[in-house]
């Protein structure tokens, strides 16, 4: 939603965009914002500990590991950033999962919708595609929310 990419709100209320991941990442202009975003809406939450597990195959994991400590090091989060293979499989064995895979959101043992809330709270007038109604309806958050 920070480079304008169309957004999907699914059937089991994650919000996707269609970004496509190519097993490649690089930090752009808009990551120290998507970084602090979450570490604003974890103590929003009340969370005292954030492990983000980064995927080691990605390109540049390495470099957001940093970026993430940098950031979010000074909260008053306990932030964990740790770079390793098949991310996956770790996160099926979690409890407050924060992802948008299906795959992992059908195998984890539960899961937070923290993009879904940081779009409803700070990207009110985002406009999205809402898959969660009958036929699909291009609306914004703050629409929705007014509808009820």
């Amino acid at each position: 939603m920070l480079s304008g990419s169309t957004l999907l709100k699914c059937m089991d209320g994650a919000v996707r965009d269609l970004a496509a991941l190519r097993g490649t990442y690089r930090l752009i202009d808009k990551t120290d914002t998507a970084i602090r975003l979450i570490g604003k809406a974890l103590e929003d939450m009340g969370a005292g500990e954030a492990v983000f597990y980064l995927d080691a195959p990605v390109s540049n994991s390495g470099r957001l590991k940093q970026r993430i400590i940098e950031l979010l090091g000074s909260s008053s989060l306990k932030v964990q950033a740790e770079v390793i293979h098949n991310v996956d499989a770790v996160l099926e064995t979690k409890d407050y999962v924060i992802t948008a895979d299906a795959i992992i959101l059908d195998k984890c043992v539960s899961w937070v919708n923290l993009n879904r809330r940081i779009m409803e709270e700070a990207f009110a007038g985002y406009p999205y595609v809402d898959f969660m109604r009958p036929e699909p309806v291009r609306q914004t958050a703050a629409e929705k929310e007014a509808k009820g």
